[in-house]
């Protein structure tokens, strides 16, 4: 089924990943945005702590991409869209907690809830309502700031 409608899919995207049966594509991009919302707010909250510490945000990003705390975030939103909070990054907040959502869910109907998951699921839906529908996902850093303001 997947060759059939590979040239398709091709004009879509450079890649094509057969995943598996019917529905595992969409688990696959809902976990993958999953992994992706986890590292972003492990950047932002690096950011944040290490601001606090004196730390410019230009040089623990480096000092992370130098290191093992390198991921897509700390390459590509950090420095552009989150310092200098913009927020311009073109992906929208609402699927993101939407793809978070969607992996905890399909998590739970396999009886296999994950604490991770769920935790990531919450404080993206809670940070959607705060900082609203229409913000950038990288405005979750935002959303972190003045939660940390209030604890």
């Amino acid at each position: 089924m997947i060759e059939k409608a590979r040239p398709l899919l091709k004009a879509m995207g450079s890649t094509v990943t057969a995943t598996g049966a019917i529905g595992s594509g969409h688990a696959a991009k809902a976990l993958n945005n999953y992994v992706s919302a986890a590292g972003l707010q492990a950047a932002c909250e690096a950011i944040l702590i290490g601001r606090e510490f004196g730390i410019d945000p230009n040089v623990l990003t480096d000092v992370l991409n130098l290191s093992t705390g390198k991921n897509n975030s700390t390459e590509v939103k950090l420095k552009p869209f989150i310092i200098p909070e913009n927020f311009t990054s073109g992906f929208a907040m609402a699927l993101m907690a939407k793809d978070i959502e969607t992996a905890a869910s399909l998590a739970l109907q396999l009886g296999k809830p994950e604490p991770g998951l769920e935790h990531a699921a919450a404080l993206w839906k809670e940070s959607l309502e705060r900082v609203g529908k229409a913000a950038d996902h990288t405005e979750i850093y935002s959303y972190l700031k003045v939660a940390r303001q209030d604890r």
